[in-house]
């Protein structure tokens, strides 16, 4: 078991690596409070400026309830303000139960949503650093919700909090090295997979989530390589987007708004889905659908799992080693050109991948 304390130092000495001065904002729920104070004074003690921005579920939920569509499709003064001068952020995940989530009605999160494309715009000029803490969202609430075993998926997120992140790195660079080439993907699958696209080559730099916010990951420019997870494990990249053709099908539940989306599927031409499906659910995965601007039914980006301690049937589906990861919509933050108010991504964990005419995953496991 990772103590609060141990998790708070490597949140900031090891992932954000705050410089002197740096205005760092936490966020936090009552849940998380303890943690988030932690890593707060760890911030001090690293030179920074922390702040913590408090939460709650009755906040969360009293969003819906209080505000009209109209309000809630308005961007939050506090959203786009504090991105004027915070440089970093701390994430804790809420609410601490998602179960009321399932019976707000649509418009009123696609609102949300659809309000939140000029935060997600000033984020992509203000480029702040971003750590996303898991631990905050595993509760008993959750677990009964989404049907997780709570006991087990605890241990789990704790075992690949700590998992060695050299190991991580040295393997993510060596993913990074092949998919930045200019060569053709394949993904299949025997749930009906088959997918082929084209990566852009040099132009475009993959982001590499190893656990470290680095000067290398800084250099990179992008929002995705200024983000790290906890636990993390994951290297992406936004790939030619009109290349895509065939079908992707996820074999793992996603958990969206209090429920499972399973079987979640998209067929593209040409870079375009042409066909969006689920066996269940599938309307918890289109919240904004039918209100997003932009390329919300573009091809956007592909993702790899690195993390041999993660298990798949969660929510930290992407990291889980030998996990391949797509997405539509927005992808900009991967260095991409989608501009859209939609985005959305789907995991496939027993994959076969080609990269180059190489197979490098063979059964949800890598060969290299």
């Amino acid at each position: 078991m990772v103590s609060s304390q141990t998790l708070a130092k490597s949140i900031v000495k090891g992932s954000l690596r705050p410089k002197p001065d740096e205005v760092v904002l936490i966020s936090t729920y009552p849940h998380t409070m303890e943690l988030a104070e932690l890593t707060a004074l760890e911030c001090q003690k690293a030179g920074a400026d922390p702040a913590l921005w408090l939460e709650t579920d009755a906040l969360f939920y009293g969003n819906f309830k209080n505000y009209s569509v109209e309000s809630l499709h308005r961007v939050s003064g506090h959203c786009v303000g504090l991105l004027d001068y915070v440089n970093s952020y701390v994430w804790f995940f809420g609410p601490r139960n998602p179960a009321a989530m399932a019976t707000i009605p649509r418009e009123k999160f696609a609102a949300m949503f659809e309000g939140e494309k000029a935060h997600a715009d000033k984020a992509f000029e203000k480029m702040p650093k971003n750590v996303a803490v898991a631990i905050g969202s595993v509760t008993r609430e959750r677990a009964k919700t989404y049907g997780f075993n709570y006991a087990k998926w605890k241990a789990m997120v704790e075992a690949a909090t700590v998992v060695n992140q050299e190991r991580l790195a040295a393997l993510g660079n060596l993913v990074a090295g092949l998919i930045s080439r200019p060569v053709d993907v394949r993904v299949t699958a025997d749930n009906g997979t088959k997918l082929k696209f084209r990566l852009a080559g040099p132009e475009r730099k993959p982001y590499i989530h190893d656990g470290v916010i680095s000067d290398e990951d800084l250099a990179v420019g992008t929002l995705a390589s200024r983000s790290v997870d906890l636990p993390t494990g994951e290297v992406g990249v936004a790939p030619v987007e009109e290349s895509a053709n065939g079908t992707f099908v996820a074999d793992v539940a996603i958990p969206a708004r209090g429920r499972l989306i399973e079987g979640l599927s998209w067929t593209f031409r040409n870079g375009k889905v042409t066909d969006f499906a689920a066996k269940k659910n599938v309307q918890f995965a289109q919240t904004n659908w039918a209100e997003a601007t932009g390329a919300k039914d573009a091809f956007g980006e592909v993702a790899f799992g690195l993390n041999p301690k993660a298990l798949p049937g969660f929510l930290q589906n992407s990291i889980v080693s030998g996990t391949v990861s797509i997405g539509i919509g927005d992808n900009r933050d991967a260095g991409g050109k989608n501009d859209s108010s939609y985005g959305f991504a789907a995991p496939l964990a027993h994959a076969n991948v080609e990269i180059g005419g190489k197979t490098v995953i063979q059964d949800g496991a890598w060969t290299i």
